[in-house]
């Protein structure tokens, strides 16, 4: 469809997501984000959010392919993967009544559902690092109301990913390049966050290895 990767993850309650965001928001480290207080039963379980969910299918989609508005072009995408979808299992696949399409637009904890589905891990810069595609991705998902079987490879990324996610614990050059020390003390206090009121900072992103792999494939 366009996507720089895909994998999909059985439907279920993020528990100790819900504990970890919670004490976050507790100590103020959200900031102005208000909207993170409201809606927290569906942002931590998606059968919340999508009535009949069973599996997440998240997308990622490179910076470098996702053009001036990355929204437009990955729920773009994401309408044309649940066409061929509805074409080939019945329209019965997703929710007629409720939203089922996400990108950075919904109550659903996206980065977490990129890593239940194998896709990757969270980094010390709390982005998500696949470990071919780096950071700069920008994730979209479809929630169906059928299960999904994922295939013998997801289960062989997840370990890969594990291994590879070992490789972090020694590097700092994220948290040694944030100029503000938002990413101090291993949480990312967004009052700090340059990206929190300018959206134009990746200089926790830059350095990444992964990143440079990326840019050396």
């Amino acid at each position: 469809m366009g996507f720089d990767a895909c994998g999909t993850a059985p439907v279920r309650s993020l528990k100790k997501d819900a504990q970890y965001m919670d004490e976050w928001i507790a100590q103020g480290l959200h900031g102005n984000m208000s909207y993170l207080e409201r809606n927290c039963d569906k942002r931590y379980d998606p059968a919340m959010l999508v009535p009949g969910a069973q599996t997440v299918v998240v997308c990622l989609l490179s910076f470098a392919h996702s053009g001036r508005d990355y929204h437009r072009r990955v729920k773009s995408l994401l309408y044309s993967l649940e066409a061929k979808l509805k074409e080939h299992f019945g329209e019965e696949i997703v929710s007629a009544t409720h939203q089922h399409i996400f990108c950075d637009s919904a109550p659903i904890l996206e980065r977490r559902w990129c890593v239940e589905a194998g896709l990757g891990f969270i980094g010390k810069n709390h982005q998500l690092i696949h470990p071919t595609l780096g950071s700069m991705v920008h994730p979209g998902e479809i929630v169906l109301n059928v299960p999904v079987l994922p295939d013998t490879s997801s289960r062989r990324n997840q370990e890969d990913t594990e291994k590879i996610r070992k490789g972090c614990a020694d590097c700092s050059l994220c948290t040694d390049a944030c100029p503000t020390g938002a990413l101090r003390n291993e949480q990312w206090d967004a009052t700090q966050c340059i990206a929190y009121t300018t959206h134009h900072c990746l200089e926790c992103q830059l350095p990444c290895p992964y990143n440079q792999l990326t840019t050396n494939i």
